[in-house]
């Protein structure tokens, strides 16, 4: 698991620099309009790739690819939704494009819609080299497929197709990846025209939950952008949408692990075991993330101006708000992960659900008080602090564990980090050395409570799982 998370990381942390490489480039060529118009684009084709065989595909990841008719089902499931879903966003471009008032976006979401043609059928290609735990091939396939997008996207740029390079950079993405997951799984998937309907039975409920969940979880992680475009407006939009893919970097990251390094293991051990190697996971993930979050939110007002320009400026309190959701949300997907792995996806969805209503009004009450300041409060309130109190009791509910289970391991790197940041930023500093100084005492701090708080534990087993080798 060290190992496979190491090349996950390794892969995601080199495509994520050469995308922030794009975007600082973007955020000088482009407009914060720019930004906006492409944010709305993604309130539909975000949703819609909830649908893609990659997440229909995850029940190969469960189960096994052992039962050839079961895993011929899956991909055909998979084939005949992505063809579906390419018609269905062509003709929502309409609808969006008369929500926004903006005519451009029927043509940006329909080129945008080519993506599910060119990647039906990948999800299940990528499903047998997860199973199979070929991390690696994976890892290379993600890093070559991001560099195809960011080359796709200066490129357009330069030559000055404006908001158009973010749906040619999502082809050329899709094409690369495509192409190299057919190739390295080397797994022969038969279509079939005619489903088999005791195999669909076996894995509906399964597929049912994760698209149930996936769905509920877009709603509330794209429905600020979706209520900031209509009231705010596209600048706002622009601004909001910069800062907050930046905070979610990191979590975004994590993520990648959780689906693809720690869903896979975890499905194949028994139940003891699944419980302990979650707790490991909270408490190395909770000491690592803290860290991250902490030292982002210090150097943000000295970070963004510089790597985006002056004009980003209001983007700094935006991000360093999101920060704290997107903390809570590695939790959250850590804890799904466990209950996705005990055939629990049904259970996830309506937990997932349950959050909608709530996280849709916070946001419109949040715009209408504050801008788009007031949704980032909102969304830190209701999907960070609320979200993850409801999912933790829900999940302990569901799983039969007690709540202790899951909060005890991100206890004392949680209370640490806010110590070390309520010092860093009441501590005095000379101006010309603030941020570089409030780091180090961040940092400083940050290690001193968390060795005086785990009384020497938590670090050295940390350092002992990052330089392990088996």
């Amino acid at each position: 698991m060290a190992k496979a998370s190491l090349w996950t990381t390794a892969s995601f942390g080199l495509g994520k620099v050469a995308q922030l490489i794009a975007q600082v480039i973007l955020a000088r060529l482009l407009s914060p309009d720019d930004f906006g118009i492409w944010a709305m684009v993604l309130v539909l084709s975000n949703f819609s790739q909830l649908f893609r065989d990659t997440t229909i595909a995850q029940v190969l990841v469960q189960r096994g690819v052992e039962d050839t008719k079961l895993v011929n089902t899956v991909y055909s499931i998979g084939v005949n939704i992505s063809i579906f879903l390419f018609f269905i966003q062509v003709l929502a471009g309409m609808p969006l494009s008369n929500f926004f008032n903006k005519p451009i976006l029927l043509p940006l979401t329909a080129l945008s819609a080519f993506v599910f043609l060119i990647g039906a059928g990948a999800g299940s290609h990528s499903a047998v080299l997860q199973r199979k735990m070929k991390i690696k091939e994976l890892a290379m396939c993600d890093l070559l497929a991001n560099f195809a997008r960011v080359s796709a996207l200066i490129i357009s740029s330069f030559s000055g197709l404006g908001f158009w390079s973010f749906a040619i950079g999502e082809i050329a993405m899709a094409v690369v990846d495509s192409l190299l997951k057919r190739h390295l799984s080397q797994y022969k998937f038969k279509y079939y025209f005619k489903l088999e309907k005791s195999k669909i039975n076996e894995v509906k409920e399964f597929i049912f939950g994760v698209i149930g969940s996936r769905m509920a979880l877009q709603l509330n992680i794209t429905g600020d952008n979706f209520i900031i475009g209509k009231l705010i407006g596209t600048q706002a939009l622009g601004y909001y949408s910069v800062a907050y893919q930046l905070a979610t970097t990191p979590a975004v990251a994590f993520s990648q692990i959780n689906n693809r390094v720690i869903f896979s293991t975890i499905s194949q051990v028994n139940e003891q075991s699944k419980l302990r190697m979650i707790q490991r996971l909270l408490e190395y993930y909770a000491s690592a993330a803290t860290l991250i979050y902490g030292l982002a939110f210090t150097l943000a007002p000295w970070l963004i101006p510089i790597i985006y320009g002056a004009t980003w400026q209001q983007s700094i309190i935006i991000f360093q708000i999101i920060l704290i959701y997107a903390y809570t949300g590695g939790i959250m997907s850590i804890v799904g992960a466990y209950l996705l792995s005990i055939n629990k996806s049904m259970e996830i969805a309506r937990i997932d659900w349950f959050i909608v209503p709530f996280s849709l009004t916070a946001y419109f009450i949040g715009a209408q008080i504050g801008g788009i300041k007031g949704v980032a409060i909102a969304v830190m309130c209701v999907m960070g602090f609320a979200g993850l109190i409801w999912y933790l009791i829900a999940a302990c509910r569901v799983s039969k564990v007690s709540i202790q289970t899951f909060l005890k391991p991100v206890f004392i790197p949680s209370v640490s980090m806010l110590i070390a940041l309520v010092l860093s930023q009441i501590t005095p500093y000379p101006q010309q050395a603030e941020f570089s100084l409030k780091a180090l005492t961040l940092i400083a701090t940050y290690i001193s409570m968390l060795i005086l708080l785990s009384k020497g534990n938590l670090p050295f087993s940390l350092m002992k799982f990052m330089f392990h080798r088996g």
